[in-house]
């Protein structure tokens, strides 16, 4: 590594790359050799690759490229673009660029690979011996690890990264002691750093892939796939495509005929993740079914004469310990008996919600339908089969099921806590929400709140306060929307216990986020992805992973943003998710932009503003959307797709009087395309949702820019509300847009500074991260973003690469 820079600061270029798979250690190299160049006075471009795009939008990577002095370009990330790789390799011939990658080869393809191995030098990092981890862990520790430590080093597999996050979390967390130069480590439980590694890897895999991971890790650190997918009730075949992508994750590897592990810590990480209660299931069903492995004898026996509750319970008990498949099979073979009617009325509707949950609503139709059919059957039970094939119907064919929804509230005498009426009720009200009758929609979304259905309950029934907690949310009712979600709600069914406490979760993380409470909404959304992950809810994953999405862009953390958006976009076309939202393709936007500005944005928006009920539906979930669209459509030119946005906008506030989040936004998007600064001025003053009102404050220093007037008091005022969302890199981005009409006429005098400000100038230049400027300073990283700003517009420049010139002209000047 050395050897490679000391040649990049000659001039001599050349191509490094730093090839491994997730979590080991490629990205920590990377950075130390970023620090190592600058303290050489090499500068520096690091850019993260992001999906599709190697430099990820980075200007500065962009006129690194043509530069014609030494300069090191630092990529993390690359295999996310291997076109871009590929694209790259031969334009680093004859210049005096010296380029570092981290890429993940497996990810890559044999393409990129091959192409790199021809041109570069490749490091391939693997796990190292145990004399480099003892050299590792004392360098951390400025002591010998004693043997207790050291074994709970080695467990690390011989990761360097895992190994600097272990030492490192030991620390934080005040497990570690220091006697006599020799460390020892006092507790010995998983440090939240190594945990937290982990469980950012797993989140990011689909429900079966995550399933798998979760039944492997109990089963043992090396296992067979077939003893796997007996515990899950799957073939062998069934499974591969899960494996696939756990493989490419790096959470497993291949072991000759079996699969492993990468290292203890790993495997502890997954276990420890798993909730205690599914746990103990699990590991009782390990021990119950190896070895050898073999069905339970109880679980699929021929059922001898009529059958009762109990199995009924079975099948409960299964499907609360997230084993959906051996459940549904349970059921149907039990049904296939002789069976009481009343017994078969409830499995039937059982079976409907454990399909439901496993996001299959046709199937879920059809168990309903068999339950109805039953004569003998009347009372509570036919009635929470009907609410059932309800709700069943409207998750598989949307506003074909009005009629039926609205025949029951208003043809037949209800009494308000019949379980069919409460779900009418719902059903009716998220579909006239849909439709833009807001009014409507809050009014029957009230309703069915008011009652609580009498006799035997479901799971499901916990759409009826997440479907109206998600109205008032988008109407900036937050704290009434919240209070709704909280708790687990009355749950009478367990045949997915945790159903309507995952639902609650990950519609309170929606809430959150719309209150401008990010990490408070990261946390929930976690919480409840892990536990629909747990327990086989395929139909709540796709929604949990647009809150995880949304969070991440807004924290300026586009490449995991994009892996949920891949994972979601995954799972709707896999069919697993029929829950209908407008964040599918909002999240889609908002990730197309972020990482790509306008241009690669605008397709993907006219596509959604040609479709009608899409961008209705985005229009009223998210009041920043309408003037986030128009002002798309002006970056680009595009005025038939701002007239588009602006009449769906006025058409939702006319038919929506009395509703404020409808109307500002309406407002805000007519004083975008204006130019009308008293109107945005008003628009951020009524903005209930802190996103949305950001965003008008940072229309107006731009409209403030563009007739050269200071907008510096309402840049102020969208950093602190953003500041204190904790969206970092929406502040990133604001600070990045360009400001016409400011810094013009002699703005590249650098006595145009103030003393700050050129104290900031000359650390950025040299190389520092707004992070390390604000440490050294004794500022907060947002104070740097906004003077930095500031500091780009009077010296009319654009990139740190411009400013580091500058900063490296002015000091020679002194000299």
């Amino acid at each position: 590594m050395r050897r490679f820079l000391l040649a990049a600061g000659s001039g001599a270029g050349g191509l490094l790359v730093l090839d491994g798979p997730p979590v080991s250690g490629k990205t920590l190299l990377l950075h130390e050799a970023v620090r190592v160049a600058r303290d050489q006075d090499l500068p520096v471009v690091l850019v993260t690759a992001t999906s599709g795009d190697l430099f990820g939008g980075s200007t500065d990577a962009a006129e690194a490229l043509v530069a014609d002095h030494p300069l090191l370009i630092a990529v993390d990330h690359a295999h996310l673009d291997p076109a871009g790789v590929l694209a790259l390799l031969p334009k680093l011939s004859g210049t005096p660029l010296a380029v570092l990658m981290a890429v993940n080869g497996a990810t890559a393809g044999t393409e990129a690979q091959r192409a790199l191995a021809a041109r570069a030098e490749v490091v391939v990092l693997g796990p190292v011996d145990d004399e480099a981890v003892d050299e590792i862990a004392r360098g951390l520790l400025g002591a010998t690890p004693h043997a207790d430590l050291r074994a709970l080093i080695a467990g690390a597999g011989g990761n360097p990264r895992l190994v600097t996050e272990l030492i490192e979390g030991l620390r934080e967390e005040g497990q570690l002691e220091l006697r006599g130069g020799v460390a020892h480590v006092r507790g010995g439980w998983l440090p939240q750093r190594v945990a937290a590694l982990v469980r950012d890897r797993v989140d990011l895999l689909s429900a079966k892939a995550t399933q798998l991971l979760r039944v492997a890790a109990v089963v043992g650190r090396s296992f067979l796939l077939h003893d796997v997918a007996t515990m899950m009730s799957e073939t062998t075949a069934s499974l591969l495509l899960a494996v696939d992508e756990v493989l490419q994750s790096g959470l497993l590897v291949p072991a000759h005929e079996r699969l492993e592990f990468p290292s203890d810590l790993v495997r502890r990480a997954v276990v420890e993740s798993i909730p205690r209660s599914i746990l103990h299931a699990l590991r009782h069903d390990v021990a119950v079914l190896r070895p050898p492995f073999a069905v339970e004898p109880t679980a699929h026996a021929p059922l001898p004469g009529e059958v009762g509750g109990d199995v009924v319970q079975g099948v409960r008990t299964l499907a609360a310990s997230g084993r959906l498949g051996s459940a549904i099979a349970l059921a149907r073979e039990t049904l296939a008996q002789r069976v009481p009617p009343t017994v078969a009325a409830e499995l039937h509707c059982v079976l409907a919600g454990i399909l439901l949950a496993d996001g299959r609503p046709g199937d879920a139709v059809v168990e309903t339908d068999h339950a109805l059919t039953i004569p003998s059957v009347t009372g509570p039970l036919r009635r929470l089969s009907a609410a059932g094939r309800l709700l069943s119907l409207y998750f598989a064919t949307g506003s074909r099921v009005r009629e039926h929804a609205l025949s029951l509230l208003t043809v037949r005498d209800r009494d308000a806590g019949d379980a069919d009426a409460v779900m009418a009720a719902t059903v009716h009200s998220c579909l006239e929400w849909n439709a833009g009758n807001l009014a409507e929609g809050v009014y029957w979304g009230r309703e069915s709140t008011k009652w609580l259905p009498t006799g035997p309950s479901a799971w499901w029934f916990s759409h009826t306060p997440v479907a109206y907690a998600l109205k008032l949310a988008a109407l900036g009712e937050f704290d009434e929307a919240e209070e709704l979600v909280a708790g687990d709600g009355p749950v009478t069914d367990d045949a997915v216990t945790s159903g309507a406490r995952a639902a609650r979760l990950i519609a309170r993380s929606r809430v959150l986020v719309q209150a401008g409470r990010l990490a408070e909404a990261h946390s929930a959304a976690r919480a409840g992805l892990a536990l629909a992950h747990d327990r086989g809810l395929r139909l709540l994953v796709p929604l949990a992973s647009t809150v995880l999405g949304t969070v991440a862009i807004y924290r300026g953390e586009y490449e995991v943003a994009a892996e949920h958006v891949r994972r979601y976009r995954g799972d709707l076309a896999g069919g697993e998710a029929v829950l209908h939202s407008g964040q599918y393709d909002w999240v889609e936007l908002l990730l197309a932009h972020a990482s790509g500005g306008p241009a690669r944005a605008v397709g993907l928006a006219r596509e959604r503003v040609a479709e009608r009920n899409s961008l209705r539906r985005m229009v009223i979930e998210e009041p920043g959307a309408a003037p986030w669209l128009v002002r798309l459509g002006l970056a680009v030119g595009d005025s038939r797709m701002v007239a588009a946005v602006l009449v769906a906008a006025d058409d939702l506030a006319a038919n929506n009087p009395g509703y404020g989040s409808v109307s500002v936004s309406a407002a805000h998007a007519h004083a975008l395309a204006d130019r009308d600064v008293e109107g945005l001025l008003v628009a951020a003053g009524r903005h209930r949702h802190p996103w949305a009102k950001a965003c008008a404050n940072a229309d107006l220093v731009a409209l403030h820019g563009e007739r050269g007037e200071d907008g510096g008091p309402h840049l102020e005022v969208a950093c602190r509300i953003l500041g204190q969302m904790g969206a970092d890199g929406e502040i990133g981005r604001l600070m990045a847009r360009p400001v016409e009409g400011v810094g013009a006429g002699g703005a590249r005098e650098w006595r145009r500074l103030s003393e700050p400000e050129r104290d900031i100038a000359l650390l950025v230049g040299a190389g520092l991260t707004n992070r390390q400027v604000a440490k050294q300073l004794f500022l907060s990283p947002h104070t740097v973003n906004y003077h930095l700003r500031g500091i780009f517009r009077k010296l009319g420049i654009n990139s740190r690469v411009e400013l580091a010139r500058m900063a490296h002209e002015e000091a020679s000047s002194r000299s």
